[in-house]
């Protein structure tokens, strides 16, 4: 059983240790990322943008939605934005 025991806490230390060096490593990609972004005024396939069908929660239906900036949407019908841009 002790060995059993001494396993399971190992593997838990490394399991702890990877979780916390990873959070670091995604903070440094976040910071780098950011440092490259592109800016946020670009044009997005001419002036009149993407039109999608997505999920209205105003409208509570499929509407088609206008894309506005890179993966933010706005509803044809209600004007609400959609922002499906990575937090």
């Amino acid at each position: 059983m002790s060995w059993v025991s001494f396993i399971t806490g190992g593997m838990t230390v490394i399991f702890v240790y990877a979780l916390f060096t990873g959070s670091r490593e995604d903070e440094n990609m976040k910071l780098a990322v950011e440092e490259n972004a592109p800016e946020l005024n670009m044009v997005v396939n001419g002036p009149s943008g993407r039109l999608v069908t997505l999920s209205c929660q105003t409208c509570r239906k499929l509407k088609r939605h206008k894309e506005i900036q890179p993966n933010l949407f706005q509803c044809t019908k209600c004007k609400r934005h959609v922002d499906i841009r990575a937090s």
